[in-house]
């Protein structure tokens, strides 16, 4: 099973707070007051989107974090990858100088290149936007299977 980390989850929760706040900026103290994180994490999650550029951290008196990006331009695999790095289902597949030990002899890694691909694809595919109003999602998807958890 391919699993999103909970820290992941939580970059999803930030950036809809930001998002849908802006131009207002938010200390690390009010992020977790208004999403109910600890303090240390929301510290780390929103280190790690403002190096990736999801968001801006302002600083002095009127400081904080803000996110001036629209929710519909941010993807979930923008997302992952500002926690996580690389979308690579497999170690090959990673953007790294050590090769893998069987690569010369493995007939499946265009197959998995395929496959990370089409992963890669589909949360390209999903927007913060998505994620915020899944009702609206849900209208442009296949009903017959799409499901709305609560």
């Amino acid at each position: 099973m391919i699993k999103l980390n909970k820290i992941t989850d939580y970059a999803v929760v930030i950036l809809g707070l930001l998002s849908s706040r802006y131009p207002n900026k938010f200390s690390t103290s009010k992020i977790s007051e208004d999403t109910g994180l600890p303090v240390p994490t929301v510290a780390k999650v929103c280190k790690l989107l403002n190096k990736a550029n999801l968001i801006n951290a302002g600083r002095g008196a009127n400081g904080g974090y803000y996110c001036e990006t629209a929710p519909s331009e941010i993807n979930v695999a923008d997302i992952v990858e500002a926690i996580d790095g690389t979308i690579a289902i497999i170690a090959c597949l990673e953007e790294s100088d050590d090769l893998c030990s069987t690569q010369s002899i493995c007939l499946l890694s265009g197959n998995w290149n395929k496959a990370n691909n089409a992963i890669l694809d589909a949360l390209k595919s999903v927007s913060l936007s998505d994620l915020l109003n899944p009702e609206e999602f849900l209208k442009t998807q296949n009903t017959d299977t799409a499901v709305l958890h609560t």
